[in-house]
């Protein structure tokens, strides 16, 4: 008998997963995509499917092993689903839930020569726990775009709760409807997941963006387009990181949350640490006297010294230092690194990745702002960039993503 629809767990899967069951039901009801899906097992996969599904020995050996699960195909259905869930997600977010959620046997099972077998991951996460999964989905969240970082701009003097008390689903939600409800927006924002992080609440927020559809044959299935907002919080509310693609409503709900944790009015104003000039001169010729440290891969300035003082670039496509050409070109014409105000940006390589910074001075009285596009680099990533300049160069960078709160 096929499995129908009522019979898999569409809130979990299609809701708080994105994974449309009704879609994996027709392929898993097609012969031949079976029959490719089961062929196309890495041999991780087959071990955990031989050991959850108890196929017997005389049973293993591959022909009859595919055919064993062609004629229980209905217990398939779930480790085709996780695929599903898997299929788009960043190793990193994989690996880092894997990491905490699995024993150093099950990792080393899932090691295959240099590198681990996403999906053997994938199962042994979801066999272990259904919350797994969505531990993967919203670290997956936070990688697709950078965090602004908002401060209040003055501290309230108590709150009306603990954080432990006031950070958990249900809570919010009635705040997230309030807040709805007050602005008259027609949208729904649901809250997805609370997460407590190092003792930082990660709150993931799913909100009805601009109005949309999707097509189903022949119709049409009206909508609103979906938008993830993410929120870190500290556990005093002081500062929140902001990670979304609308950037008027998520620090309206900052505010409305850190409103009702306080009781009182408060305002979150884009966070900035200033760095001096001299600071600045001081990284940039360390990036040219050591250039093996870290080197500089791109240099963008906005008034160069050659005719009509044009925007120049120079950049080094196989990530070496441009260190002997910037002196080059300093001997011939001059230092493209004295005026950090000429400086549109530059690029570092860190990770076996080109880091964008730029030195922002549109917000500060004196001195600048030092900011980095951390939209492609990894959570782990991020904070041992932000550890490093504020180690070995003393400066404290920002994301390059900023938010006003109105």
């Amino acid at each position: 008998m096929a499995v129908t629809l009522d019979q898999v767990d569409t809130n979990y899967w299609g809701n708080r997963l994105e994974v449309s069951a009704e879609l994996v039901l027709k392929e898993h009801s097609d012969d031949k995509h079976m029959e490719k899906w089961v062929a196309g097992l890495s041999p991780r996969c087959r071990e955990i499917l031989i050991d959850h599904m108890d196929i017997p020995e005389d049973k293993q050996k591959l022909n009859d092993f595919r055919q064993e699960l062609l004629d229980r195909r209905d217990e398939l259905i779930e480790f085709m689903l996780v695929e599903k869930v898997a299929s788009g997600k960043r190793t990193y977010a994989i690996q880092e839930v894997a990491r905490t959620k699995l024993t150093e046997a099950e990792l080393q099972f899932c090691w295959v020569k240099q590198d681990y077998d996403r999906l053997a991951l994938m199962w042994t996460l979801f066999l272990k726990g259904q919350e797994n999964l969505e531990l993967v989905f919203h670290l997956d969240r936070m990688q697709r775009k950078g965090f602004a970082r908002m401060i209040l701009e003055s501290m309230p003097a108590d709150a009306d709760f603990e954080p432990e008390v006031f950070f958990i689903r249900e809570n919010i939600q009635d705040i997230l409807d309030e807040y709805e409800e007050e602005k008259g927006t027609l949208r729904q924002s649901y809250c997805a997941a609370i997460l407590n992080q190092g003792g930082n609440y990660l709150v993931f927020v799913k909100r009805d963006g601009k109005p949309d559809f999707v097509s189903n044959g022949r119709e049409n299935q009206h909508g609103f387009e979906r938008e993830w907002i993410i929120f870190e919080f500290e556990p005093d509310l002081r500062r929140v990181f902001i990670s979304s693609v609308d950037p008027k409503v998520p620090p309206q709900l900052a505010v409305k949350l850190a409103f009702e944790f306080f009781g009182e009015e408060v305002k979150y104003i884009s966070e900035t640490v200033t760095t001096g000039e001299e600071s600045i001169l001081d990284f940039l010729a360390a990036l040219v006297e050591e250039p093996d440290a870290l080197p500089l891969v791109e240099v963008v300035v906005k008034n160069s010294p050659l005719d009509g003082a044009v925007q120049l670039k120079l950049s080094e496509q196989d990530n070496k230092s441009l260190a002997p050409a910037l002196a080059q070109f300093a001997a011939k014409f001059e230092d493209l690194l004295q005026d950090v105000e000429d400086i549109a940006s530059i690029k570092v390589h860190m990770f076996d990745k080109r880091v964008k910074m730029l030195f922002d001075s549109e917000d500060v009285h004196e001195g600048y702002v030092v900011r980095y596009a951390d939209q492609p680099l990894t959570g782990k990533e991020r904070r041992e960039f932000e550890q490093m300049m504020e180690n070995d160069h003393s400066i404290v960078v920002l994301s390059t993503e900023k938010r006003n709160a109105s």
